[in-house]
């Protein structure tokens, strides 16, 4: 029994820590879904969850955009889905430390 335990150190990392491993894990399944209808409804039903998680983000400028960024950055970049916003690259998101 004890064998089927999960431990953190043997998952995946986990991108955005705020969302936690179940959002990461749901995004992970979107990224599986073939029907590309169904993976936008379902990409649509993960941002409003990460939008009542993290309901501070409302005070925010383009919350909204915000969340399909975080989508796109925790996916790393894979995720094939209409944002209502325009896609921002991962260059932009995730900029190079100046040396």
């Amino acid at each position: 029994m004890i064998e089927d335990m999960e431990y953190n150190t043997t998952r995946n990392e986990l991108i955005m820590r705020e969302y936690g491993r179940h959002v990461q894990k749901m995004i992970e399944h979107v990224l599986t879904i073939e029907d590309a209808e169904r993976r936008q409804r379902n990409a649509q039903s993960v941002i409003e969850l990460m939008g009542f998680l993290n309901p501070h983000l409302k005070n925010v400028e383009d919350f909204r955009h915000k969340l399909w960024d975080h989508l796109f950055l925790i996916s790393d970049f894979k995720l094939d889905v209409r944002s209502p916003y325009p896609f921002q690259t991962e260059e932009k998101l995730k900029p190079k430390p100046h040396p």
